[in-house]
């Protein structure tokens, strides 16, 4: 190694060290620095470079890391190798594309100067009008835009632009909604029973008890709405007659038909037709005949009272109360102990009677009753003769009260029925142990609910 120690050498154009390495020292034994004004060629190694590097560096520069703190130009290509992750605190500008062959995570994307975005939750499709569209919309087959001359979304299949159909999370449904027809009564000249209430709020058309059409319901898609579905009230021999059952559906409440009263002694009040009772009640039954005559019971708004018995020598009991009329009281008249009326509803795309009224049974100097119509049951005529169970299915009527004999039975109400109306825009999805089923009536489904195993059923509409 060559060492050089004097305070200053001048006229010497080279240096050459024995070892190949130069060292140069102060007077005092310490490393000296070294100043020069310019290396034209060679190379330099040292632990620590510091100061301005400048003019232009050619050739490689590698190092594990670099810190700039102002800009960087490259003006060829600039390549990142197996980089793992590019952090920007600020914005990346790719001025010609960018391209991602693998997984790219982003918070959101958003088309610059257009309303296209992606973001967590939602995907903004860009807005345009029909000329927008057609001058610098991409054509490809699939394409989707919204078109603000349409306010509607349309799709491009390859030959034309096809509006997108979608729907309201709300839309208003019809319905009609009917309790269970009441059981007749029993024993001697039992009442009629009762119509189940009917409620609906579909084409302008009466309620039960002449109440007017119910106003607009709405739904919303995805929730589930109750759906119960009321039986024909039960009989029992010598006994008065049940009351129907109460159907709903959601907060729309009808319920059953009163049950016809047994003859009438005046001991007990079941000689007298059982109510039914607001909220939502219905009609009531008829009250049995006897030496004492019951009493009609009485109704609810959605239905009419039930006729009251009639006391010897007419031996006839009471009709039940229909949707559209009283039951008749009894006697030996054209229309003593008749049912009270039905009532017809169109929901179904036709008419049809529901809730009538079932007649009262008869004894000898009666009248031979009838029911009210829509299958709504006859009354029993004479010894033995038991009251006749509501004939149709599903329409809410009575069944009639017996005729004579301690031990008769009058007949059974039928059970009562959801309809709903709603556009075919939508679907409606029942729960099991739900008996159903369902129509079109021009652009509407018309579904029709007819048994429901539990209190826990429901319908969904999507």
């Amino acid at each position: 190694m060559t060492v050089i120690r004097p305070n200053s050498i001048s006229g010497v154009s080279s240096i050459t060290g024995q070892g190949g390495d130069i060292s140069i020292f102060r007077a005092d034994g310490t490393a000296a620095d070294v100043t020069v004004n310019n290396i034209t060629s060679g190379v330099i190694t040292a632990t620590t470079f510091k100061g301005a590097v400048e003019g232009n560096v050619t050739g490689n520069i590698s190092g594990a890391t670099a810190t700039f703190t102002g800009d960087v130009g490259v003006g060829g290509k600039l390549t990142y190798e197996d980089v793992t992750n590019i952090d920007s605190v600020g914005v990346i500008t790719a001025r010609d594309g960018l391209r991602v062959t693998g997984i790219a995570t982003v918070s959101a994307l958003e088309i610059a100067d257009g309303t296209v975005s992606v973001n967590k939750h939602s995907v903004g499709v860009g807005t345009t009008t029909t000329a927008g569209r057609n001058a610098g919309v991409s054509t490809a087959t699939g394409t989707v835009i919204y078109n603000s001359n349409f306010n509607a979304l349309q799709v491009y299949t390859g030959s034309q632009w096809n509006v997108i159909s979608t729907k309201s999370p709300n839309f208003d449904i019809n319905y009609l909604a009917i309790g269970g027809g009441g059981g007749g009564g029993g024993s001697f000249r039992g009442g009629g029973g009762g119509a189940g209430a009917l409620r609906t709020n579909w084409n302008n058309e009466s309620q039960g008890g002449g109440t007017s059409s119910a106003a607009a319901k709405t739904i919303s898609i995805g929730s589930a709405y109750s759906i119960i579905l009321g039986g024909g009230g039960s009989v029992t021999a010598g006994e008065m007659g049940s009351t129907g059952g109460t159907t709903t559906f959601d907060d729309i409440v009808s319920k059953g038909g009163g049950g016809g009263g047994k003859y009438g002694t005046g001991s007990s009040t079941d000689d007298n037709g059982r109510p039914s009772a607001d909220p939502g009640g219905g009609s009531a039954g008829g009250g049995g005949g006897g030496a004492t005559f019951g009493y009609g019971g009485s109704s609810g708004t959605y239905g009419h009272n039930g006729g009251d018995g009639a006391g010897n020598p007419n031996q006839c009991g009471g009709g039940g109360g229909g949707a559209g009329g009283s039951g008749h009281a009894g006697g030996n008249s054209g229309t003593s102990g008749d049912g009270g009326l039905k009532l017809a509803n169109t929901i179904t795309g036709s008419s049809v009677d529901y809730a009538g009224g079932g007649g009262g049974g008869n004894y000898e100097n009666g009248n031979t009753t009838i029911g009210g119509g829509a299958g709504a049951g006859a009354g029993g005529r004479g010894s033995g003769t038991a009251g006749n169970a509501a004939s149709i299915a599903n329409r809410g009527s009575g069944g009639g009260g017996a005729g004579g004999g301690s031990g008769g039975a009058g007949g059974v109400g039928s059970a009562g029925v959801i309809i709903l109306r709603f556009s075919n825009n939508y679907t409606a999805t029942v729960s099991g142990g739900v008996t159903s089923s369902s129509t079109s009536v021009g652009s509407d489904t018309v579904l029709t609910i007819t048994a429901t195993s539990n209190s826990s059923q429901t319908v969904t509409f999507v």
